[in-house]
C-alpha cells in the first residue's frame, strides 16, 4: 500500500485494525502514525488508550496481554509498536498469534525499517498485514519533496534555493524537515528569503559527521566507524572534543530510550533536555538500536578513554580509535 492510499483510509475513517510500516525513511513511519493516531484518538482520548511499546524492550508475552486488552475509556485503543527488527526472539511469532485475539477496538501499527526476508515469521507478517510503504525517496524526488513540504509550509522557495536546501542538509528526510522549520521561523509569516539569508541559515560547510560515526558504532560496524572517526580527525576536530560529543550524544540516546518508555516524542524530548529538534530527532531514531545497558556500558567506556586521554596513559588518537573498536566489537558480539 501506497502512503497516500492510508492517509485516505485514515481521512475516510476505513482503518483496517493492523498495519506494517515498512521501509527505512523514518518520518513516513512518524507522521503516518501520527496521522493515525490523531483520527482513532482524538483530542484527549490518546492520554488513555495510546500504547506506545518499543519492541526491543517488551517480552512478546506482555504484547499478546496488550493486545487483548481493550480500552479502558471509549471504544478503541492504539498499539504503536516500533523497532520491530531488534525484538526479541519470539516477538514475530507473537504478533501472528495475537491478530486473532485482538479485543474488539484495538488497532495495532507496528514500525520497522527492515525485515529478514528469509524468516518464515517476517514472511508471514508480510502476508497477513497490510504492509504501507516507508522506503526512502529516489534522489530525483527529493527536490520535488522539498518544494511541495516548503509549500505546504508557507515558504516561497525558488528552485535554486530548493536545491541548494537539498546539497546542503542532504537526503535525510526528518534533516530536511528540520530546516525548513528553521527557515520558516526565520522568515515568519511571509515565506520568503534571500540567497544570502539561506546561505547564513544553512552554511555551505557541513558539520563534521558525528552522526555517521555513532550510526556506524550502533551497527557494530568498526570498518565503517574508523574511517569516519579519521574525516572528523582530519578535519581538524580535536581528540578530546569528539569523545566529548560522542559521550554527550549517548547521554542524549539514554534520555531517548527513557523519553520511548514514557511515550514521548521528539518535540517533547527537545523540550525537556533543550537541545536542537534535529538532534533530538536523531537521538529518538538510533536509540532504537541500543539497549539501555549497551548505552551504559558505551558511556563506561568513554570514560575510561577521557581519563587515559587526560592523563597521558595513551596517544590520544589511538586511544579515540580503540574505544571505538572496542565499542563496535561488543555491540556486534
Amino acid at each position: 500500500m501506497t502512503r497516500n492510499d492510508f492517509l485516505k483510509q485514515v481521512s475516510e475513517g476505513r482503518m483496517l485494525p493492523a498495519y506494517l510500516f515498512l521501509g527505512e525513511e523514518r518520518l513516513f513511519h512518524e507522521e503516518l502514525m501520527e496521522a493515525a493516531v490523531k483520527k482513532l484518538l482524538p483530542g484527549e482520548d490518546a492520554a488513555f488508550n495510546l500504547v506506545t511499546i518499543h519492541a526491543p524492550e517488551q517480552e512478546p508475552s506482555e504484547l499478546l496481554t496488550n493486545l487483548e486488552t481493550p480500552a479502558f475509556f471509549g471504544d478503541v485503543r492504539v498499539i504503536c509498536l516500533t523497532g520491530l527488527e531488534h525484538a526479541k526472539n519470539g516477538m514475530d511469532e507473537a504478533i501472528l498469534a495475537g491478530l486473532g485475539r485482538m479485543a474488539a477496538g484495538v488497532y495495532l501499527l507496528i514500525s520497522a525499517m527492515k525485515l529478514d526476508g528469509q524468516k518464515k515469521a517476517h514472511v508471514e507478517l508480510q502476508k497477513r498485514i497490510t504492509v504501507v510503504d516507508c522506503n526512502k525517496l529516489a534522489s530525483r524526488d527529493i527536490g520535488p519533496w522539498v518544494s511541495r513540504r516548503a509549500q505546504a509550509m508557507g515558504l516561497a522557495l525558488a528552485p535554486a534555493q530548493v536545491s541548494k536546501v537539498v546539497q546542503r542538509a542532504g537526503t535525510d528526510l526528518l534533516r530536511l524537515r528540520t530546516e525548513l522549520e528553521k527557515i520558516r521561523t526565520y522568515t515568519g509569516s511571509g515565506g520568503r528569503l534571500t540567497d544570502a539569508e539561506l546561505d547564513a541559515l544553512l552554511p555551505e560547510e557541513p558539520e563534521p559527521d558525528i552522526f555517521g560515526l555513532i550510526d556506524a558504532v550502533a551497527a557494530g560496524n568498526a570498518r565503517q566507524g574508523i574511517p569516519r572517526l579519521q574525516e572528523l580527525l582530519d578535519s581538524g576536530e580535536a581528540e578530546l572534543k569528539i569523545l566529548a560529543t560522542l559521550a554527550k550524544q549517548f547521554r542524549n540516546i539514554a534520555a531517548a530510550l527513557e523519553a520511548r518508555a514514557r511515550g514521548m516524542n521528539s518535540k517533547k524530548l527537545a523540550a525537556e533536555l533543550g537541545i536542537k529538534p534535529f538532534v533530538a530527532e536523531k537521538s529518538m531514531v538510533q536509540s532504537g538500536r541500543f539497549s539501555m545497558g549497551e548505552v551504559e556500558k558505551i558511556l563506561h567506556r568513554l570514560l575510561e578513554a577521557n581519563f587515559r586521554m587526560k592523563t597521558g596513559q595513551r596517544e590520544p588518537r589511538l586511544e579515540l580509535e580503540l574505544a571505538v573498536v572496542e565499542i563496535c566489537t561488543s555491540l556486534k558480539r
